[in-house]
This record gives C-alpha cells, sequence and structure tokens, in this order.
C-alpha cells in the first residue's frame, strides 16, 4: 500500500484519539486523502512480469545490470529532452524521492547548516530537514520564482555561503509555480559567484518528459485571474502580493520585463546556454509521485565531484538486502519505460493530459458557493491546487470538520519555513481519479459549508 506522507505528517499534529481515527478510516477505505504528494499514475502497472534482463554486460550480475540499463536509458531520454550528455560518473540511483533528498541534506548540510528555500516550500522537504536539524531560511517569491534581492540579502545574512539553494521551479511543490528564465538566471549567477550548491528538485512535475506543452504563458494577459470568478481577480492579486512580499504594481512591471512567462529549461540547460559553468547544480528526478507511485525509486544527476562526494556518504539502505532492492526496481523500472518503444514518453503524456482533466474539474467544483471569497489558479501543470481559502476560515480549523467528513487536505502551515500562513491549503486532485475527486471535494466543500454557517452563528 502506498504510504500518504502528508496524512502522516497530518497525524503527528493532531492528538492521538483523532490520528487514531484517520487510521481506522483509511483502512476501511473511508477517507479520501488529497494530502499526500502523490499522482495515482493514471493505471501505470508494474507488475512482477516487468523484471530485470539477464542481458547485462559479460560477467555483470544481474542486479547491476538493472542499475546500468536504466541509467543508460534516462541518460538518452534527458539528453533528448536537454541536449546534454551526462557520463555514468555523474549519475546516482536511490531507494525514493526522499531517500534522494536526504542522501543530499547528508553529504552537503553535515551536522546542521543553512539551506535557502522557497516560500512557501514542499512540506515533505521541510521535514526532512527539520529532522535532520538543519535550518530552513525562506526566499521571498512571486510567481516567477524566488525573488534576486532577497535571495541575495539571505546569503548575505547566511554568512555570505548557505550549504546550498532548494527549489522546485517546474510547477512547484506546493504553489505550482513555474519559475521565469530570469529567475533561473539570476540563481545560476549567485550560485555562480557564491559557490552555492543549487538542488532542482522536479519529482512533483513530468519535466522534461511531458508537461512542456501545457503551460500558460501570457501571464500578463491572463493575469491572477480568479478562477473562482466570484472575486472578480482582486483576491488572486494580494494573494501575488503576499507571496511576494511587494506590491502588486511592482509585481506587474516585473511580469512585462520578463516577458511574463514560465519556461520549463532546466538548470543545466540554461547554465550552458548563459556560460556560467561555475554555477552547481544537483538534479532530483523521479516518477514515483508523478506517474509510478507504486515503486520508489529516484536519480540524481550533478558534476562527478559532486556525485563522488554523495557516494561517500553511507546510505541509510546501503546494506546489501537494500541496495539489491534498488537494483530490483530499477530493473523493473527500466522493463517498463523501454517496451514497447516509447511507451515512457506516451504514459507521461497520458498522465499529463489525466492531470489537466482533474486539475479542471477541482477548478469546476470550487466554483460552488461555498467558496464565495476562496482563490486558486490554475499552475497549468504538476500535481496540486494551492487555495486560499475565504476570509475568517483557518486551514487547519477547516483540516478538523474536513476529517468529520472522511476528507483530508494539507494545510498551508506546514509549507512554511518561518510565520506559517493558515489561509492555504494544498490540494492534491491528481491522487484520484475523476469520480473520487469529485466525491473528495464534495465532503469538503461540505465541511466548509458547515464551519461557516457555524462560525457565523457563534
Amino acid at each position: 500500500m502506498l504510504v500518504d506522507t502528508g496524512l502522516d505528517m497530518l497525524k503527528r499534529r493532531l492528538p492521538p484519539a483523532f490520528a487514531r481515527e484517520i487510521e481506522d478510516r483509511l483502512r476501511e477505505g473511508n477517507l479520501i486523502s488529497l494530502a499526500g504528494p502523490h499522482g495515482n499514475g493514471v493505471g501505470a502497472r508494474l507488475d512482477r512480469e516487468y523484471s530485470v534482463d539477464n542481458n547485462g554486460q559479460e560477467g555483470e550480475p544481474a542486479e547491476r545490470s538493472g542499475i546500468r540499463t536504466l541509467l543508460d536509458w534516462l541518460a538518452s531520454a534527458y539528453e533528448e529532452a536537454e541536449g546534454i550528455s551526462k557520463e555514468p560518473q555523474q549519475w546516482i540511483l536511490a531507494e525514493s524521492a526522499d531517500g534522494a533528498l536526504d542522501l543530499l541534506l547528508r553529504a552537503l548540510v553535515p551536522g546542521g547548516g543553512t539551506v535557502l528555500v522557497e516560500t512557501p516550500a514542499a512540506p515533505e522537504a521541510l521535514e526532512l530537514m527539520r529532522r535532520r536539524g538543519i535550518r530552513a531560511v525562506p526566499v521571498d517569491c512571486d510567481r516567477d520564482g524566488m525573488l534576486p534581492d532577497d535571495l541575495r540579502r539571505k546569503c548575505e545574512a547566511a554568512g555570505g555561503r548557505p550549504a546550498m539553494a532548494y527549489v522546485t521551479p517546474h510547477y512547484s511543490n506546493p504553489s505550482g509555480r513555474v519559475w521565469s528564465r530570469q529567475r533561473k538566471l539570476a540563481l545560476l549567477e549567485l550560485s555562480e559567484r557564491l559557490g552555492l550548491p543549487i538542488v532542482m528538485d522536479d519529482t512533483a512535475s513530468l519535466v522534461p518528459f511531458a508537461e512542456v506543452g501545457d503551460l500558460v504563458t501570457d501571464r500578463e494577459e491572463k493575469g491572477s485571474k480568479d478562477l473562482l470568478e466570484q472575486t472578480a481577480g482582486t483576491e488572486c492579486e494580494g494573494t501575488a502580493k503576499e507571496m511576494a512580499g511587494t506590491e502588486v504594481e511592482d509585481l506587474s512591471k516585473d511580469l512585462k520585463e520578463n516577458g511574463g512567462q514560465g519556461d520549463t529549461t532546466s538548470l543545466d540547460v540554461l547554465r550552458q546556454q548563459a556560460g556560467l559553468w561555475g554555477a552547481e547544480i544537483v538534479s532530483l528526478g523521479s516518477l514515483e509521485r508523478t506517474l509510478t507511485p507504486q515503486l520508489p525509486l529516484a536519480w540524481l544527476r550533478g558534476e562527478a565531484k559532486t556525485m563522488e562526494r554523495l557516494r561517500r556518504v553511507p546510505s541509510l539502505g546501503s546494506s546489501s538486502a537494500a541496495g539489491a532492492a534498488v537494483a530490483e526496481r530499477a530493473g523493473r523500472l527500466h522493463a517498463w519505460l523501454a517496451q514497447p518503444p516509447g511507451r515512457g514518453s506516451a504514459a507521461a503524456a497520458e498522465a499529463a493530459a489525466a492531470y489537466a482533466a482533474r486539475r479542471a474539474l477541482a477548478l469546476e467544483l470550487l466554483q460552488a458557493p461555498a467558496w464565495r471569497g476562496a482563490c486558486v489558479e490554475d499552475p497549468g501543470g504538476g500535481l496540486y491546487l494551492w487555495l486560499r481559502l475565504p476570509a475568517g476560515v483557518s486551514s487547519e480549523a477547516l483540516l478538523r470538520a474536513s476529517l468529520l467528513e472522511d476528507t483530508a487536505f494539507l494545510p498551508g502551515t506546514l509549507c512554511y519555513a518561518k510565520e506559517p500562513d493558515d489561509r492555504f491549503i494544498r490540494l492534491t486532485v491528481a491522487a484520484h481519479e475523476p469520480a473520487r475527486l469529485r466525491e473528495g471535494l464534495a465532503r469538503l466543500t461540505a465541511a466548509l459549508a458547515e464551519f461557516t454557517a457555524r462560525s457565523a452563528d457563534e
């Protein structure tokens, strides 16, 4: 059974009796969770029949063959998408997306330290940093990514060089933002100047395998459109202002200067185009959150010297049994992706289309009267909707009400390194087929309506 880490985080914040009730309802199949970090993979199946073949090099163990063939497939897929070749020593496989990030934290931030993160930031990553005693420092953001001036200020406040910057620039977790080209270049320039390693986490998107064509590029025309329509756009403009820590009119100017466009070009490609060779990038990729949730596995790409540094850190799953498990998963994933030829890209395109349909369904359902005054934008890709609740509604209070209706979401308070904002929620709309998503949102809408009516009577 797939572990819902979103629910696990919630249970640690709730009274024990409430947490046990969640477990009981989840076990019975009654609870619909929109709190986790995964899509459901739109029916992708990796049965045991997809196993490691025995066509490895002479004298090569079958399990090593599974790792080698998957890395060869990934290297070819990324080279086709980016035009950049990576040598075998520039890749590492890890047992999961969280495991890969944990390895990076132990290697690059040993003994605790400072990591720059977005505002808001991926709650799963913040939780890993907290467990490791790492200080996550939030950088102000708007819809185009980290604000360069605040990024420089936070670097200076950390003594000129934080241990690393952790970013999710493509359909960000949780906000869904896609960074602009200019903001990515500003980060690369700072990385080169300060020797600041950048960890680019693409595990919440299907980039570079799909979704590139789904991006809404004319943001200036679209603006901060309130897709709930009742608020005529003013609420979403306020949201952009608060995320950025700047005035709305300044944001509009910035959008004009940047062309108002998000950009799914990878940092590796931009570094090459701009000649910023001193910028250090480690890319974290996986399909477990987007396409194959039943098969946890992740990969890291970076400079050979950085990868060697990671290899020297003992893995939490460094036993021979754990290594064999990673190799077995690698073989199964490669067999599924590669046969028949083109299956991987076709499945990614299918998932992107299915998730887009679910976002559209969710946005339609969120136009119910109970949601008047709320604000949400279609990010154009990814797994999540990032929604600001109507005025006066607390995300954590609404969570308790929604759990009574057998549905759950992730409160925005878990998505901030400092000064949590209780008005936002993350909805993982990619987690369920349309019928179950519809039922989950209907329950959440009922919980909101009851919560609002009860508050009005008090």
